[in-house]
């Protein structure tokens, strides 16, 4: 008699609230947060890394893994050859028995993983003091802005974002050094699920510099399908940002994700290094100042 056996996404998402890692097929021992298929021809699960973590060292003397990159950047490195591998969303790869490797995911990767078969046969394999800096040292993601350029790549995601044109009691204008590309920016960022654009503007606001911001306005919609940012993870986002206008009062505390800032005039702040885009979103904060029009684009 046939049988169609179904693991519900509802139950998938829950159980990886807690752990990074979930099985849905093999022959495990261990209790799972959902019920699972037994097997013990192949292991299947999926790993999602809301965090940056590096993997401890290992090998397997039987299995061969499989693995497909849904979404982000991972990187490993080959033990015994130094070699390093880089893999990103869409990519597929596999590792064979008797590989030894080190492994380090960037925050927000989710990898579908299959073993087979599935049989216990992990061995912790111990690295040296370069393997080990390896591992700690956190994949640094750099960014590209494409400005109407006929040589961009192809958009692959959309997230809607928010930025804030934030202003002081002095009329200046809050501005930060990226790390990721060395340009200067208004805060902002995407849009998280549970969230409207002006919670996400407010939230982004606090975390990348400390600061609770009065939002009074929006100066425009930026959906320009010919400005896209290309991530060395292998995302090129096509642009969809909120600008808003905002006044702040109190101190800068900047998160990692910016190396300073400046409270600048209007009249000196495109002497800063910007993206085209940003420049453009700044002579229309500027408009919206003089006249009160709006940009849509």
């Amino acid at each position: 008699m046939g049988q169609i056996i179904k693991i519900c996404s509802t139950d998938m998402r829950k159980a990886l609230q807690n752990v990074t890692r979930q099985y849905y097929v093999g022959d495990l021992s261990r209790p799972q947060a959902i019920e699972f298929i037994k097997d013990v021809r192949v292991e299947i699960g999926l790993s999602c890394y809301q965090e940056y973590q590096s993997e401890p060292a290992h090998t397997h003397s039987v299995a061969t893994e499989y693995q497909y990159v849904i979404c982000g950047w991972t990187e490993y490195l080959d033990v015994k050859t130094g070699e390093t591998y880089e893999f990103k969303t869409g990519d597929f790869y596999a590792i064979v028995p008797g590989t030894e490797y080190a492994q380090r995911v960037k925050a927000g990767t989710k990898i579908l993983f299959i073993k087979v078969p599935s049989v216990n046969d992990k061995r912790i394999v111990g690295l040296n003091e370069e393997q080990l800096l390896w591992c700690n040292a956190k994949m640094k993601t750099v960014r590209t802005d494409y400005y109407h350029e006929d040589n961009a790549p192809l958009a692959n995601s959309i997230k809607p974002a928010a930025a804030v044109a934030i202003f002081n009691e002095r009329n200046e204008i809050l501005m930060l050094h990226r790390r990721d590309n060395g340009m200067w920016t208004m805060p902002g960022g995407t849009m998280e699920y549970g969230e409207s654009l002006t919670n996400c503007a407010l939230r982004e606001v606090k975390e990348e510099c400390g600061l609770d911001v009065k939002i009074k306005d929006i100066v425009g919609t930026y959906t320009d399908p010919n400005i896209k940012i290309g991530y060395s993870d292998g995302e090129v986002r096509q642009e969809f940002t909120i600008l808003y206008y905002g006044m702040a009062q109190g101190a800068v505390v900047l998160d990692d994700e910016s190396s300073q800032y400046k409270w600048i005039s209007l009249d000196r702040v495109f002497g800063l290094q910007m993206a085209d885009s940003q420049k453009r979103r700044i002579r229309d904060v500027v408009e919206f100042l003089k006249t009160g029009q709006r940009k849509l684009i």
